[in-house]
């Protein structure tokens, strides 16, 4: 499996301190994730090929799922806020504009104090000096890998039409190894240590491309499934009112962020019946999870009928995750990735969440290494 990656995804971005139940804490989204991930895959040559080619796609794929305030924001928050005196850590909001706050004048954001609290949701999306030069580079890693999966895809099919690809049962998988993740980054709100949601970038991007649309025109399909603990509230706020991507999430019930990823949430409009939501209890073990999964793939992701798998990789569903967490074992990864090899379709693995650093390459090549047929080793 080719793995794309940068070590600016390790230098760049590296808050202190986030605030974690009420108290100053480490900041669990830090550069030693990706160095976990990186040496176990490192030590898997036979099996992991990492490359840190990156092409740069520029800013159109990224306006095609944020909005440019949002995005000029996240560009200059962090000059702003050293300037009106905030604490060099990072931009954090210190009031955020409920929906219960009476702005009875309409008052906007003048400053970088009060526009943190109106592009952000909680005190996790810390914006340091380079917060965005790291987001827009963990993008272009995520497109790079996106362009070479229709690559692969195509030698596929054409392998599967020609007779010299036996079966669906070893499609064409790629991984990219990002930080900081993307999936709770909404079209113009940061939160969730998420700024610019690579997953829905990268699944516009294979929409919106005119040499990929099938004989009647239409656009490729691109099913999104999303195994990280937390709702990916920001890739489901992206597609809500469209039927392509489909989006379905796994994640924890009544947890981060809390607010979202309910079973009843099934998207608006032409969207309706694509966004499918499957939040499970704490208690979740090793063979509910896989059940579930398998189930989801079986009733929604198979008869879809897509043509490429975009996942948003998290392992933060492990049962000693230091701010989530399952009761599920390193042992239930290999086949998490092997439910997901037997769609039989051209899958993108795209890095979210997972915080327990000593576990955290295990896990992700437990899930790559069943998506390859293989045992984690």
């Amino acid at each position: 499996m080719k793995v794309f990656t940068s070590k600016l995804c390790t230098t760049l971005h590296t808050p202190e301190f986030e605030f974690h139940g009420g108290a100053q804490s480490q900041h669990y989204e830090c550069p030693e994730r990706r160095e976990a991930i990186l040496k176990y895959l490192e030590s898997h040559s036979d099996s992991f090929e990492v490359t840190e080619h990156v092409e740069d796609f520029g800013y159109e794929p990224i306006k095609r799922v944020h909005k440019q305030g949002f995005l000029n924001y996240l560009e200059t928050a962090y000059d702003e806020w050293i300037l009106e005196g905030g604490h060099p850590n990072g931009v954090m909001p210190s009031t955020i504009p409920h929906y219960r706050l009476a702005r009875l004048g309409g008052q906007t954001p003048t400053n970088s104090l009060t526009n943190a609290g109106e592009y952000c949701f909680d005190m996790s999306a810390v914006i340091t000096k380079d917060t965005f030069k790291a987001a827009w580079n963990a993008a272009q890693v995520t497109l790079t890998a996106t362009k070479d999966l229709v690559r692969v895809a195509d030698q596929y099919e054409k392998g599967l039409a020609a007779g010299t690809t036996v079966s669906r049962e070893a499609p064409p998988g790629l991984y990219a190894l990002v930080r900081p993740p993307g999936h709770h980054a909404q079209s113009d709100l940061c939160g969730g240590y998420c700024f610019l949601n690579n997953v829905g970038i990268a699944a516009q991007w294979l929409i919106d491309r005119p040499e990929l649309r099938q004989k009647d025109g239409q656009p490729k399909k691109v099913a999104i499934i999303d195994i990280d603990f937390h709702h990916g509230n920001g890739t489901q706020e992206l597609f809500y009112k469209t039927s392509n991507p489909l989006y379905a999430s796994l994640h924890g019930r009544d947890a981060y962020p809390h607010f979202t990823g309910a079973a009843t949430e099934r998207g608006e409009g032409e969207g309706l019946g694509f966004s499918i939501n499957v939040p499970l209890p704490r208690s979740t073990s090793d063979d509910e999870y896989v059940e579930a999964l398998e189930k989801l793939i079986q009733e929604h992701i198979i008869p879809y009928d897509a043509d490429y798998i975009i996942i948003s990789l998290g392992v933060d569903t492990f049962k000693d995750d230091p701010i989530a967490g399952f009761l599920v074992t390193s042992e239930a990864y290999p086949r998490i990735g092997n439910a997901i090899r037997k769609i039989g379709l051209p899958t993108l693995f795209v890095q979210e969440g997972g915080y327990c650093v000593e576990k955290l390459g295990l896990n992700v090549g437990g899930i790559l290494q069943g998506f390859l047929g293989k045992v984690a080793a």
